[in-house]
């Protein structure tokens, strides 16, 4: 999504207007970014009872009210009957209701106003461990992958602990669970819990911890809302996941835990792998890798019947025979070729002879002319060619001769006695 800018200008020419679902969007992912657990106070109005089992309602006090919605998991919990003008104290959650585009508050407990101390102590001392840091997400540690000894800090006859057993003896029946039994509500409840936290960080052996109870009333769970509680689990190097009361319910110690789980049994689970996951993860594993390997090896023997179904293989001295039979044809008719390639050449070159013999001056000195020629080499055809006193060369048939001009008269030139005589084929 777009970031959300709170001035509202008129968009440029390369940016497009905000949606009115991006604008309520980008609010809830603000407002729902921090922690909006809060505490109220206020005076019922418009209860309206839904068929579905939820609860729609206001709160108000003299200057304004607020929407508030009470879910039917958290109704289920209400130890009285809310009506229109009761005074109350609400834990809620601040919430953006996107579609109408305003917000409300999600309702998890509800008490009548007369409860309002526990509810002031639980949000002074939330608001002083908030400001220390100590709900900061910088300063919670990862669960590790593998637990081999899982602690438990609770009570050993409640029914949380029976719910861990149950629920990792299932999932990882190989896991061993230290369980440290205290006491999970009254005046000694901080102080156990807080000393066996303690004790098993002391103790070192041990890859995650549990800490929790039951559900109950704000007063049964108040001993995970004290100060020692929280410091014990901040200072604890072992990661911890907090388990109190049910999903509805919120403590001191869940902001301060590492990982805060709704139910004990839902912690058992977080804490732990299901081996039978894994199992049917290794199984699945093993069964492709057969099943590939099978394939494999299928193909290769397919493959290797192809081969030695092969004719080459069947009748290998037929094929070498059939093969040197065509090498002879190939042979063959390659001399073929070369021998009419070169009487055509031949016959080519003698015609070509013949024409060249018939055009060759040599041809008709044999007939008793001659040939003049001048010191440079150029052709006497004509009288005015030559020159009275110029040599010439004069070339007969058989060798040839030097001549000087002596006269050029009426067309006919007289040649000098011939000075030297070379005899030639």
């Amino acid at each position: 999504m777009k970031e959300l800018a709170f001035q509202f200008l008129p968009p440029s020419k390369s940016e497009q207007p905000y949606t009115v679902s991006e604008i309520n969007e980008g609010i809830a992912l603000i407002l729902e970014s921090g922690n909006t657990l809060v505490w109220v106070e206020g005076e019922i109005s418009n209860w309206r009872p839904s068929s579905n089992g939820h609860y729609y309602f206001r709160l108000k006090d003299q200057e304004s009210q607020i929407p508030c919605v009470m879910w039917r998991s958290s109704a289920a919990q209400l130890e009285f009957k809310p009506e229109d003008g009761m005074a109350v104290m609400a834990i809620a959650s601040i919430r953006i209701y996107q579609k109408g585009g305003y917000y409300q508050l999600d309702v998890h407990r509800m008490l009548p106003a007369g409860k309002g101390a526990l509810y002031a102590a639980f949000e002074q001392l939330k608001e002083k461990l908030e400001k220390e840091g100590l709900f900061d997400e910088s300063h919670k540690k990862p669960l590790p992958a593998t637990v081999c000894t899982l602690g438990v800090v609770t009570s050993r006859h409640g029914a949380a602990v029976r719910d861990i057993i149950k629920v990792v003896s299932s999932r990882a029946p190989q896991t061993d669970i230290l369980l440290v039994d205290v006491a999970v509500q009254g005046e000694k409840a901080a102080g156990e819990i807080a000393a066996a936290i303690r004790d098993l960080n002391e103790y070192g052996d041990v890859d995650c911890m549990i800490v929790g109870r039951g559900g109950g009333s704000i007063e049964d769970l108040w001993a995970f809302n004290e100060e020692v509680v929280a410091r014990a689990i901040y200072e604890s190097r072992i990661p911890v996941i907090s388990a109190v009361g049910h999903e509805i319910d919120f403590t001191i110690a869940d902001f301060v835990a590492d990982v805060r789980a709704p139910t004990p049994s839902a912690a058992a689970e977080i804490a732990v792998a299901d081996c039978r996951e894994r199992r049917r993860f290794f199984d699945a594993c093993a069964e492709r890798f057969t099943t590939d390997i099978t394939r494999c090896i299928s193909g290769k023997f397919d493959r290797f019947g192809d081969i030695i179904r092969r004719r080459s293989l069947r009748h290998p001295l037929k094929l070498i025979l059939e093969a040197q039979q065509h090498n002879d044809e190939l042979k063959g008719e390659c001399f073929d070729l070369l021998h009419r390639f070169f009487l055509d050449r031949t016959q080519k070159l003698a015609a070509g002879a013949s024409r060249l013999q018939s055009l060759s001056p040599l041809a008709v000195l044999s007939r008793g002319y001659s040939v003049v020629t001048k010191q440079d080499g150029t052709t006497v055809k004509k009288v005015d060619q030559v020159v009275a006193g110029e040599n010439v060369s004069i070339r007969f048939r058989k060798g040839s001769a030097c001549a000087d001009i002596v006269s050029v008269e009426n067309g006919i030139t007289a040649l000098n006695s011939i000075d030297s005589l070379h005899a030639g084929n």
